[in-house]
């Protein structure tokens, strides 16, 4: 949430912004929509790397991450990462 909330600050010149969260016992989904000037999400931003290690980082925990995006469309950025056992919130529920 926090490079995509930073890429809406810094580029999208947006002037509304919605943040979703939902935690499932199965999924963790976290969403990201502005309406700010979009972007072409396929296209390569020489030194940019924020979209880049957004996909990393959720790859490498199993997850996906999806962008929507268009020149003057706005952006939705939608992360999905699977709950694995023993997470902090399977912890959290067994103590109490």
């Amino acid at each position: 949430a926090q490079e995509a909330l930073h890429n809406t600050v810094k580029h999208a010149k947006a002037n509304a912004v919605e943040l979703r969260f939902d935690c499932s016992s199965e999924l963790v989904l976290l969403e990201v929509a502005d309406n700010g000037l979009g972007f072409d999400p396929h296209n390569t931003y020489p030194g940019h790397m924020g979209l880049q290690s957004m996909r990393e980082r959720i790859r490498n925990l199993g997850g996906s991450l999806q962008i929507e995006s268009a020149p003057g469309q706005g952006t939705r950025i939608v992360a999905r990462l699977p709950q694995h056992q023993g997470s902090l919130s399977s912890n959290s529920e067994k103590s109490l």
